[in-house]
C-alpha cells in the first residue's frame, strides 16, 4: 500500500470525502450561524486570546470577526441550492439559517448587531462577506430582504472612512467596492484602481506577491491576496477592458500557486507552519482549493489527486484533540490548542477563516473532485518512490 492512501482511496470513490467534508465545515459554522441567528453569537461565542494578546478594544464586537469569514467559507455549498438529498435538505436549514443571520448582524435592535463604526475590523468583515455573497448570489443574497439588503449596503459604505495600510488590506476596501457595484450599483473605482496597480507592483515572481513591498514567508496569499484579487479583477473587468491582461496574468499565477500548495502537503496531511495568523489552519490552501472550485487546476494535477491531499490535511487538522473546546468552538491553534501560537491581535473569532479551506464542497457531488478515485499526491509519491513531476517555476 502506498504511503499515506487507504486501501479505499486508491479503489472507486464514494463519497465519502464529501461527506467527511460536509460534517467538518457544519462542525465548524453551525456555532457561528446558528447563534447568530438566534441572536446569541455575542452572548455564547467565546472570546479566548493567545498567551501572547492583550485585551482588545474590540472584543466588544469580535464576535464579528466570525461571521464574514465563515460565511465565505460555507456559501459556495450553499449555493448549489436545496434538493431531496440529506445534504440538500441540509444546505437548505442552513440556507435559511444564514438570511437569518444575516439579517440580524444588521438589525440596530438586534443584540448581535454589528457596529459599523465601532471598529476598522468591520472593513475585514464586510469584505470576507462579499467574497461569500458574490459566490452564493442566489441562496444568500437573494434570499435576503430587502431592508437587510439596504442595511448591508449601507454598512459597507460606511466602511469608506477607514484607510487601509499600504499592503493586502487594500484588497478589503477594493473588495468592498466590488460588493457595493455588484449588489448596489455603485462603486468609487479609483479604490479598486489603487489596489490593482499596487498588487500588479507587488508581485515577487513563481506565483507569489508581496505583502505591500515586502516579502512574507507567510500564507498570506492564500489567506487574502490572491483570492481577493482574483476577484477583484473579475469583476473589474466587467467594466474596465484594460485590466483583462492582468487577470490572464493573475490565472496563471493563481494556479501556479496552487500547484506549490498541492507540493506542501506531506503524506501525513501535515504542511510547513510558517509566518503569521497559523491558527488560520486550513485557509493556507484557500488557493488550491478554489482553483478545484472554479475547475482550472494545473495540469500536473488531478482533481482526486488534490480531494485526496486536501482531505489528508483536513482530517490532520481538525480530528486532533483540543481543536475544539468543550462546547464546540474552535480553539487558537494548528493541531489543537495551541495559545503560544496566537498573534497579538488574535482572539478565537479569527480563527473561522479556516471555513475557506473547504471551497470544494461548491462544486456537485458528481463532480470529478468527489467521484474520481483518490490518488497519490505529490509528496506522497515522492517519499514513496513513485514517478513525480519535476517542479518548474512560471517566469514574470
Amino acid at each position: 500500500m502506498v504511503l499515506g492512501m487507504s486501501p479505499a482511496r486508491g479503489q472507486a470513490a464514494d463519497n465519502s470525502d464529501r461527506q467527511y467534508w460536509v460534517q467538518t465545515i457544519i462542525k465548524i459554522a453551525d456555532p457561528v450561524i446558528n447563534n447568530l441567528s438566534k441572536d446569541q453569537l455575542k452572548k455564547k461565542i467565546h472570546i479566548g486570546r493567545s498567551s501572547s494578546a492583550l485585551a482588545s478594544s474590540r472584543e466588544f464586537v469580535t464576535h464579528m470577526e466570525s461571521v464574514g469569514r465563515t460565511i465565505a467559507g460555507i456559501a459556495p455549498w450553499l449555493e448549489l441550492g436545496p434538493d431531496e438529498t440529506p445534504e440538500g435538505k441540509l444546505r437548505e436549514k442552513y440556507i435559511k439559517m444564514t438570511c437569518k443571520a444575516l439579517a440580524n448582524s444588521v438589525n440596530p435592535k438586534s443584540n448581535d448587531y454589528f457596529n459599523s463604526t465601532a471598529t476598522r475590523q468591520i472593513l475585514v468583515n464586510s469584505a470576507f462577506l462579499i467574497q461569500g455573497l458574490l459566490q452564493a448570489p442566489t441562496q444568500l443574497w437573494g434570499n435576503l430582504d430587502a431592508t437587510s439588503r439596504e442595511r448591508l449596503i449601507e454598512q459597507w459604505k460606511s466602511t469608506r472612512t477607514m484607510k487601509p495600510g499600504n499592503n493586502n488590506w487594500l484588497l478589503f476596501s477594493a473588495m468592498v467596492e466590488c460588493g457595493l457595484k455588484e449588489f448596489g450599483g455603485e462603486w468609487n473605482f479609483s479604490v479598486v484602481k489603487k489596489a490593482l496597480d499596487s498588487h500588479k507592483v507587488w508581485y515577487k515572481g513563481d506565483g507569489i506577491y508581496g505583502d505591500g513591498a515586502e516579502f512574507h514567508l507567510d500564507y498570506y496569499n492564500s489567506y487574502v491576496i490572491h483570492p481577493l484579487l482574483l476577484q477583484v479583477l473579475k469583476i473589474a473587468v466587467k467594466y474596465d477592458s484594460s485590466f483583462l491582461p492582468f487577470l490572464d496574468e493573475e490565472w496563471i499565477r493563481f494556479t501556479r500557486y496552487a500547484e506549490i500548495q498541492e507540493r506542501m502537503i506531506a503524506p501525513d496531511g501535515s504542511y510547513p507552519v510558517l509566518g503569521r495568523s497559523v491558527s488560520y489552519r486550513s485557509a493556507a490552501f484557500q488557493v488550491l482549493g478554489a482553483c478545484a472550485l472554479f475547475q482550472r487546476l494545473p495540469q500536473s494535477l488531478k482533481p482526486g489527486q488534490v480531494r485526496g491531499a486536501m482531505t489528508a490535511m483536513l482530517k490532520r487538522l481538525f480530528e486532533q484533540p483540543g481543536t475544539f473546546d468543550k462546547d464546540g468552538w474552535l480553539t487558537i491553534g494548528v493541531c489543537g490548542e495551541q495559545k503560544e501560537l496566537g498573534d497579538t491581535y488574535l482572539s478565537t473569532p479569527c480563527v473561522y477563516l479556516c471555513s475557506l479551506g473547504f471551497l470544494p464542497l461548491g462544486l456537485p457531488a458528481n463532480a470529478p473532485f468527489w467521484c474520481e478515485p483518490a490518488e497519490p499526491w505529490t509528496s506522497v509519491k515522492a517519499f514513496s518512490g513513485l514517478e513525480f513531476p519535476i517542479d518548474k517555476f512560471i517566469k514574470p
